[in-house]
């Protein structure tokens, strides 16, 4: 993770934003496991959307780790 991934992951973590699971420092694939995961269980918040945006995850990455097509458009204006 770059410098600036860690600057955002503090920010969060200054601002009282809790991301679950995230460890301080994770990887691309961590990130994209923890979208998924959320997803399953119906929470379109704010963190998911953080971490969707910080790490640049893409629909196409989302759908091959088993993102539906329902809730991929519902995050249509993250993506």
């Amino acid at each position: 993770m770059g410098k600036a991934k860690k600057r955002g992951f503090q920010n969060c973590i200054n601002t009282g934003m809790s991301l679950g699971a995230l460890p301080s420092c994770c990887s691309r694939e961590d990130a994209v496991s923890f979208v998924i995961k959320n997803i399953s269980a119906d929470n379109l918040g704010p963190e998911t959307k953080y971490v969707i945006s910080l790490f640049g995850i893409t629909a196409e990455e989302l759908s091959e780790a088993g993102a539906s097509y329902e809730a991929l458009v519902a995050l249509k204006a993250v993506l």
